[in-house]
């Protein structure tokens, strides 16, 4: 396959991290899958490689520990190694994963497995538990371990590319050990996403697990929260009209240049009362006197094309709140609990779920940048925390 617009399967990491790049003029159409699925980005990791910061009443997290995918249509060929997963009816493949907790300290409050999709796809993701009686290195379609029973896993929403994919695994997750999942599709129209073996550290499978305060008295009534991250994330920009900047490490806002950012996220309240919901975005070196505003996303008007400054969503005219001055290397929280009560939908596993689709707009020529999920760790991140009581489990 000849690439004009990356030159190897081995500068995809420059390629994502950027953004295409790839005008649609001139340019050679590339097999997004073929690119996508390519092995040569990165040499394996070790398996048992595991990140986790273990502290009760905190969102703690785990690299995959092993991943792999598995083709139907190459029964016996182990893809351990490979940088991308898969998950498709046709042709075949499913994907397996691997995480490991130790030393939670803590009742689990509630636990998010997530996926980054490099192609997207019009149907859902399938998650569900199998043993851990596998290994990276030698599992293949046809000796992928099964299905054994437990709750079934559903994404909400179909795929779409250069966004996160969300699994609430709360019921599989409720304490420390190894937990291993199967992921697939029930349609043709697959979907790739980065495996642990992938340069981009940032986007490769991960396990939140938000566990109960560590003064957590069984009976009483706790304030328990729960961090969501942004599903979608990216800024725009006039002087790049047709550009996707889907994967910059710094989100920017700004009226002089023209720059506009959006996020999203998908929320569930599962029938509690949220107390509070939070907003939370992290200012990089250079602050502003005049921060950005923040607005609605006009119901409708953001779809999967919609990534460009041409092509953007657009965002009702009154804000939900302006910023004011936002110093350096500082983390904004925003007060956003009447959006998130308000919230309705159908999303989730009892239909109480919706995505709330945010975008800050600058008036001010004194523009900011905040850090984007492609940038550090998750404490830099956009987030957005949910705030509640429930009797802290015996």
């Amino acid at each position: 396959m000849s690439l004009k617009c990356a030159g190897s399967a081995a500068g995809l990491g420059l390629l994502l991290l950027a953004g295409t790049g790839c005008g649609p003029q001139g340019e050679e159409a590339v097999d997004l899958d073929e690119l996508e699925l390519a092995d040569e980005e990165v040499a394996p990791m070790p398996e048992g490689q595991q990140s986790s910061a273990l502290t009760p009443g905190l969102t703690n997290y785990a690299i995959a520990s092993a991943d792999a995918r598995t083709d139907g249509s190459s029964e016996h060929t182990n893809y351990g190694d490979t940088t991308r997963l898969r998950a498709d009816s046709s042709p075949a493949s499913e994907s397996f994963l691997r995480f490991e907790f130790v030393g939670l300290g803590a009742p689990v409050n509630n636990a998010k497995l997530r996926l980054y999709a490099t192609t997207g796809s019009k149907s859902t993701l399938t998650a569900w538990p199998v043993s851990n009686d596998w290994t990276e290195s030698t599992i293949t379609w046809d000796n992928r371990p099964l299905y054994y029973g437990g709750p079934v896993l559903n994404t909400p929403l179909p795929v779409e590319d250069e966004s996160w994919v969300e699994l609430d695994a709360t019921e599989v997750v409720q304490g420390n050990g190894v937990y291993s999942f199967g992921v697939g599709m029930g349609s043709t129209d697959g979907a790739s996403f980065v495996s642990r073996n992938s340069t981009l550290e940032q986007l490769r499978p991960v396990l939140f697990v938000n566990t109960e305060p560590a003064n957590c008295t069984p009976g009483t009534m706790v304030e328990s929260y729960e961090v969501n991250f942004p599903d979608r994330v990216f800024h725009v920009s006039e002087s790049s009209p047709d550009s996707r900047l889907s994967r910059s490490t710094s989100l920017w806002v700004d009226k002089d240049v023209g720059r506009e950012t959006f996020l999203s996220f998908i929320i569930d309240p599962r029938g509690r009362h949220i107390q509070r919901a939070v907003l939370s975005l992290r200012s990089r070196d250079d602050g502003t006197q005049h921060g950005p505003s923040l607005h609605n996303v006009v119901p409708g008007t953001w779809t999967p094309e919609s990534r460009t400054w041409n092509t953007r969503p657009q965002l009702e005219p009154s804000p939900i709140t302006g910023l004011g001055a936002v110093p350096p290397f500082t983390t904004m929280k925003l007060d956003v609990t009447g959006l998130v009560r308000g919230g309705t939908g159908t999303l989730g596993t009892n239909g109480t779920g919706f995505r709330l689709e945010l975008g800050l707009r600058s008036d001010s020529s004194d523009g900011v940048e905040f850090y984007s999920p492609y940038f550090g760790t998750d404490i830099h991140w956009p987030k957005l925390t949910l705030y509640f009581d429930r009797p802290c489990p015996p």
